[in-house]
Parts: structure tokens; C-alpha cells; sequence
């Protein structure tokens, strides 16, 4: 018999230990499509929703598929639809994994446990610091910003000293380099922290750099 993984999910307010009904499915060669099968085990037994199961969505290939993660109980209950001797089988293991988690912890597996919750936290925070990372690359230059890379853009042009027509050709030129530098349509949406790397850009640029 393949042993289901049991895995601890927030189902509802809590977390509990659960499985992948998939899993289920699978294991016990069930003929019904997945989807089907397990509409019609909520129906049968009246499941509910952040009470029973909760539902996992993920993209297979250009179609959403659903995975229903349920309690043990709601386990139990499925592996009884197919009435056979696996189905009896996978039941009796459910029945044991519950026995398992309601005995006492050793100190052993409470710091296992700790340590567990620890690394999950350390993921958590280096997820939202990674996120926090990428708004800030979406945060456009401040109205203050702008005027002053436009003021600069206006000084390096005007030290050139050429004619009218010559220096809206350099106008240009500088802005295009902008945008072709941080890959945008406008200056405008040039990156708040590469500010100071923008103004340094314009700061430095020649002649010879606008040919």
C-alpha cells in the first residue's frame, strides 16, 4: 500500500493535519474523474468548505485545476466510498496517523518541532523581503525627481553651446538614452533608487556619447 502524505494546513481558522484528496483518488484507482468524484463525496456527506476540506487552485498548462485538501475525518469518509479492502486499508492508516498525533510529544520532537517553525518563519520573511524588493523596483521617481533630472538634462544640453534647432535634437538624444538604459517608454518611469545612477548618467554624458 502507498502511504498518503499527511501534511498540516490552515483549514478554516486552524491548522490540521490533512491530505490531498487527489492523493486518495490516485492511490485508490478510481475510475470517476477526479472532479466528479469528489462533488459527489460533498454532496453524499454534506462537507463544508473551510470546515471539512479547503481548495488549493493551480494553473496545468492553460487550464485551472482544483485540488481539494481535506481533514482526516473527510479522509476517512472517501476512502469508505469505494467500499473495497484498499479503501478499508488506507481508512485503518488514517485512523492510526490520528491515534499518532493526539499521544504527548517527546522533548526530542518538540524541538524538531520548534526548529520547524523557526525555518518557516526565516522563508516567510525572506519571501516578503524578496517582494518588498520587487515593489520597490515598481516605485517611479517622486515629482522632486523628475525636475531635477530635468534640470539636469537642460544644464548638459545648454553647455554644449549649440543652436536652437541643434539642442532639441540633444534633448532628444539624452532622453533616449534614459529610456533604452532602464528599458521604459518614459523617463518618467525610470526607478525611484536608480535616481542618483540617472542623474550621474546625464551628469557625465558627451558629445561623442549623443553621435
Amino acid at each position: 500500500m502507498k502511504l498518503i502524505k499527511i501534511e498540516s494546513n490552515v483549514i478554516g481558522n486552524s491548522a490540521v493535519n490533512s491530505v490531498n484528496s487527489r492523493d486518495i483518488h490516485l492511490s485508490l484507482f478510481v475510475k470517476t474523474p477526479y472532479s466528479m468524484w469528489i462533488q459527489r463525496a460533498i454532496e453524499k456527506y454534506g462537507f463544508e468548505e473551510n470546515t471539512d476540506f479547503t481548495i488549493n487552485k493551480f494553473v496545468n498548462g492553460k487550464a485551472t485545476q482544483s485540488d481539494y485538501i481535506v481533514t482526516l475525518d473527510m479522509a476517512k469518509e472517501l476512502c469508505m466510498l469505494d467500499d473495497s479492502e484498499m479503501g478499508k486499508s488506507y481508512r485503518r492508516y488514517f485512523i492510526e496517523k490520528e491515534k499518532e498525533a493526539t499521544r504527548p510529544m517527546t522533548i526530542q520532537e518538540q524541538i524538531q518541532l520548534i526548529a520547524q517553525g523557526n525555518q518557516l518563519i526565516e522563508n516567510k520573511v525572506d519571501e516578503i523581503k524578496n517582494e518588498v524588493e520587487l515593489l520597490k523596483n515598481d516605485i517611479v521617481l517622486t515629482p522632486s525627481q523628475k525636475r531635477i533630472l530635468q534640470k539636469a538634462v537642460a544644464t548638459k544640453v545648454y553647455s554644449f553651446e549649440g543652436r536652437q534647432e541643434h539642442n532639441k535634437k540633444l534633448f532628444s538624444k539624452i532622453y533616449s538614452k534614459l529610456k533604452d538604459q532602464y528599458f521604459i517608454s518614459s523617463y518618467m518611469e525610470i526607478p525611484r533608487l536608480s535616481f542618483n545612477e540617472a542623474k550621474s548618467m546625464v551628469d557625465n554624458i558627451t558629445l561623442i556619447d549623443l553621435v
